[in-house]
């Protein structure tokens, strides 16, 4: 759908829609015409609604690689090398923990500009803590099981060593956090657009639902104010769903605690 779903849309999503008499149609009730309505300004909800879905989709799934990218970079360094470097790893990432992530989103975004890419770095920065401690604790057990000892005792290098048996064995792990992190940067973009710390211009669903908001129909167009909302909710948790369920085929059943004890 965030692919294809421009190509979908019925018509342009900033097109204003006429009815027969030459008057706008002014947050109309869905129809055979509209099938979800129309918003205050008259454009089509249901064409907004799948081209919104690209700039959503496009910023989850950019923040859930970037979150897994440095959350694995620092997890996997932390754990693997030990000493001195996973004590100041982990210090670092206790300092992120420490950072709100909206207020810290809302200063970056001011100084660099309301854009996609700066809402992904905004929530990368800060997201990629939860993985990262989960990582490690995985790469501390891994390092010492049998078969990565008797690669160390083969002379591997440790690049080698990492990317043929530790990366594989914590894959996993990292998929259900890219699935996470897919769903916690939908869920932060749409909140940052919500409250204005966004592209007023960029159709996502978090801008559908403050433009709702600020046109005072949230409680009275439900076909314009309910749409946006449902998708989010229900691609965050595929997302979820996804990434749980690979995790259980390919390793087992995963504990909570695992998952909680991180975020």
């Amino acid at each position: 759908m965030g692919v294809l779903g421009p190509m979908l849309a019925p018509y342009q999503y900033n097109e204003p829609q006429y009815a027969d008499d030459g008057s706008l149609l002014r947050a109309e009730g869905p129809s055979a015409a509209h099938l979800l309505g129309t918003t205050s300004s008259g454009h089509d909800v249901l064409s907004r609604l799948l081209v919104g879905a690209r700039p959503t989709v496009i910023t989850g799934f950019l923040g859930g690689a970037m979150i897994i990218t440095l959350g694995t970079v620092v997890g996997v360094t932390s754990g693997f090398v030990g000493g001195k470097v996973d004590e100041a790893l982990m210090r670092m990432t206790d300092f992120v923990y420490g950072v709100p992530l909206i207020p810290f989103a809302i200063v970056l975004l001011a100084f660099m500009g309301f854009g996609l890419l700066t809402t992904v770095v905004a929530m990368g920065l800060i997201l990629w803590r939860a993985s990262a401690r989960v990582l490690r604790a995985q790469v501390l057990q891994i390092k010492e099981r049998p078969f990565i000892l008797a690669a160390r005792a083969t002379g591997m290098k440790q690049r080698t060593l990492i990317r043929v048996h530790i990366l594989p064995n914590i894959a996993p792990m990292m998929t259900l956090f890219f699935a996470l992190g897919i769903g916690y940067s939908i869920l932060v973009q749409a909140g940052l657009a919500f409250i204005g710390v966004s592209d007023p211009f960029t159709p996502s669903w978090g801008v559908m639902l403050r433009n709702v908001y600020d046109a005072g129909y949230a409680e009275i167009a439900w076909w314009w104010s309910i749409p946006p909302g449902l998708m989010i909710s229900l691609t965050v948790l595929s997302a979820f769903m996804f990434g749980r369920k690979f995790e259980e085929i390919t390793s087992g059943e995963l504990d909570d605690s695992d998952i909680a004890g991180g975020v």
